[in-house]
């Protein structure tokens, strides 16, 4: 069998894998970025604390389903009309939320895939350091037409196909390796010697002063790897923020409820009120109309208030939803019990002590030290760039035998060159902007750096006077609701006997009402502040499902 037949079986061989490698599917696409850039994820994750490579999954929510979830089997009257809402609707606690939210949140799932696809970047750099591998080739036949003689019609034709397949690599010390095989394949077919030839090429360039050296010739990957951690850094501080901000919105709605629940019980007081009262006026014919006129005002404007509240618990409810990423017409109730579980904790140790963890812990401070760093890197590598480009090149090439029709590389048959490519660099306005920009950049950083330092000490400041403030007013409403209780009884009593005025019971009950509100809201003020300076002192630890890890192992509720 001619040799030349024998590279007809391998020609198509590469023909079919080339087309196989383009039809690859986007599944086997998807398979082998997710292996190589969570691989990525995880190692450079198990330097950031509570940070994992399962947090930053970017796999898609399934779709939701509550049937988990216990149903609400009450009936509450303070909802009016609209109790229907709550019957039969599904209750969702902090936890559930949190986990609702941090795989559901449309904002959250954009802060996961921003870090994903810094990582998958990576991989790109990665590779401009690595081998790299190419191939292609192209088949041309070209036909010539010509008359000689009389009615003699003479065509040429030729084909022509040429194939190279070649390694390339840059290293880390700028110098730029390539091997490069090309052949023509028409000599193995037709066994002609004058179809061309085939060669096998390397060449080498390497920087010896501008671009020369780690630092220069890695910066691009370098950066690339710090902006993957400082990516995962940014969603790990993000997270806590995150895990604050639900639980801010969650227990906003607890407040709207009960604020509902205060007008109603405000109102339903006045309507008994009223309702007394116009009776003793019946009874009593020189008793005058004022007063029950003054009642009856008063419940129409506590009767306002209470479907006003409800509208506004509504609004919250779906407001709520839509961050949990639950459509908004699910309906479903929270759980109070979550509300009734909260405490009025004092967090330990001093501000001084407070504000060096968060110094210490905060990976947003972290990520600007670090940044720092970068600038500073740039200021030595545009210094190298100031310096003349001299570059050694080398250049070998293995060629075949002409008399030959079968691939047979010839050592003997070579050329090669070795030489120096110089650029004197006179132009130096470019290089010296380069080198000023970067001196300027690096200053900036600094001061980004110490001014958000100095934000971070007045926020922890500011989070442990909202403390120390929260314990108070939580302490003076506790006060004011006792004292409120104690002045509606007296009002209501003297009015039963008809000894007390219309607007002494008026104002007795709007203080009550305004009471039971901030007995609320203070406490579920004082909770949301606390999560915040923690959160502001970097030691708010998230787990996965959203909810907080309370690393401060010393506090305890005041009083145990």
């Amino acid at each position: 069998m001619p040799k030349h037949r024998l590279y007809q079986p391998a020609f198509a061989f590469l023909t079919l894998l080339a087309l196989g490698l383009s039809a690859c599917s986007t599944g086997f696409y998807k398979k082998w970025a997710d292996k190589e850039t969570y691989g990525i994820l995880r190692k450079k994750a198990s330097k950031v604390p509570n940070s994992g490579q399962a947090f930053l999954d970017i796999t898609p929510p399934p779709p939701v389903r509550m049937e988990e979830l216990r149903k609400n089997m009450k009936k509450e009257e303070f909802l009016g009309d609209r109790a229907y809402l709550e019957e039969n609707a599904r209750v969702v606690s902090l936890a559930e939320a949190l986990d609702y939210a941090v795989h559901r949140n449309r904002t959250y799932l954009v802060q996961k895939e921003t870090v994903y696809l810094a990582a998958l970047n990576l991989t790109l750099v990665r590779q401009q350091y690595g081998p790299i591998i190419s191939g292609g080739g192209s088949t041309t036949k070209a036909s010539t037409d010509a008359i000689t003689g009389i009615n003699n019609l003479v065509r040429n034709s030729t084909l022509t196909t040429t194939g190279n397949l070649g390694f390339s690599a840059l290293t880390r010390t700028g110098a730029l390796l390539a091997t490069n095989l090309t052949t023509n394949f028409v000599r193995f077919f037709t066994g002609g010697k004058d179809s061309g030839i085939s060669q096998l090429g390397f060449s080498l360039a390497q920087p010896l002063l501008s671009g020369a050296g780690y630092l220069s010739a890695s910066e691009v990957l370098t950066q690339s790897e710090r902006s993957v951690l400082y990516a995962i850094r940014t969603f790990a501080q993000y997270r806590k923020s995150f895990a604050v901000d639900i639980a801010t919105q969650y227990f906003g709605v607890i407040q709207s409820r009960e604020t509902a629940r205060n007008a109603y019980l405000a109102f339903k007081a006045f309507d008994f009120v009223v309702a007394r009262e116009t009776a003793m006026q019946k009874e009593n014919a020189n008793s005058t109309k004022s007063s029950v006129f003054r009642l009856v005002q008063s419940r129409i404007v506590f009767e306002r208030s209470w479907i006003s509240a409800i509208r506004d618990y509504e609004q919250a409810l779906d407001d709520l939803k839509v961050n949990l990423g639950l459509p908004v017409t699910e309906r479903i109730v929270l759980d109070y019990k979550d509300k009734d579980a909260l405490q009025i904790i004092e967090s330990p140790g001093t501000l001084d002590e407070a504000i060096s963890i968060a110094m210490t812990n905060r990976l947003d401070i972290w990520n600007l030290r670090d940044q720092v760093e970068d600038t500073s890197r740039r200021v030595l590598i545009a210094k190298q760039q100031a310096l003349p480009s001299v570059n050694a090149l080398v250049n070998y090439n293995m060629l075949d035998n002409p008399d030959h029709n079968d691939f047979r590389l010839v050592p003997g048959n070579k050329n090669y060159s070795v030489g120096l490519n110089t650029d004197l660099n006179l132009n130096q306005k470019p290089e010296r902007n380069i080198l000023r920009s970067s001196i300027v950049a690096e200053q900036q950083a600094r001061r980004a750096l110490d001014l958000f330092e100095e934000n971070t000490r007045s926020d922890v400041r500011t989070g442990w006077r909202d403390l120390q403030l929260a314990r108070k007013q939580y302490e003076l409403a506790k006060l004011g609701m006792e004292i409120s209780t104690q002045r509606l009884e007296v009002e209501e009593a003297f009015n039963a006997e008809g000894l007390g005025t219309a607007i002494n019971l008026v104002d007795a009950q709007r203080d009550m009402n305004t009471t039971r509100n901030l007995m609320v809201s203070t406490t579920i003020n004082h909770t949301l502040v606390r999560l915040r300076l923690w959160r502001d002192m970097g030691v708010l630890f998230i787990e996965k499902d959203g909810g907080w890890v309370d690393v401060l192992n010393k506090e305890k509720p005041k009083g145990e």
